[in-house]
């Protein structure tokens, strides 16, 4: 009974760094472009995270050109903040890959807006999903290779 006890807490623990990570770059992502827009002088200027119509998160600026840095701004940032994974500890560099994943995703609308090319939105987040999933992929792993060392270890002590 215990052992599937550590399962459901390594999945739960797995589930909560997940939306952790998700929340976390959502809310860089709208807040980049807030940032960017505001040293780019654009007006009127708010980033919606949670939207009462369940809309989804966005962010709404008025500016007088079309500032394509803007944009660009929060794959950018979301992209640094996923670097920073890769300077932690060994255990959470796996989470660069979901990290990185995600904010392909994110700025997959983004990207295809500021280019102007309406059909690169589809590759862009295929491209994001399939990141994110061997990230998950290495994640999973992780916990399931500790766990037959563990189940191993405790062989060694009964012997």
């Amino acid at each position: 009974m215990q052992f599937y006890n550590v399962k459901v807490r390594e999945i739960l623990s797995i589930v909560i760094i997940n939306l952790l990570v998700f929340f976390a770059l959502m809310s860089i992502h709208e807040i980049s472009h807030t940032t960017v827009g505001t040293l780019f002088g654009c007006k009127n200027q708010k980033a919606v995270l949670v939207d009462s119509n369940m809309v989804g998160p966005y962010t709404e600026f008025y500016c007088s050109g079309n500032n394509i840095l803007i944009y660009f701004s929060s794959f950018i940032i979301t992209s640094c903040f996923s670097l920073m994974f890769l300077f932690l500890k060994s255990s959470t560099r796996k989470l660069f890959l979901i990290s990185l994943g995600l904010s392909v995703i994110f700025s997959s609308l983004d990207l295809s807006i500021a280019t102007n090319i309406q059909y690169l939105f589809y590759p862009v987040i295929s491209l994001g999903f399939i990141i994110t999933t061997i990230g998950e992929y290495f994640v999973a792993s992780s916990y399931v290779n500790n766990e037959l060392v563990d189940l191993l270890d405790v062989e060694k002590e009964v012997i």
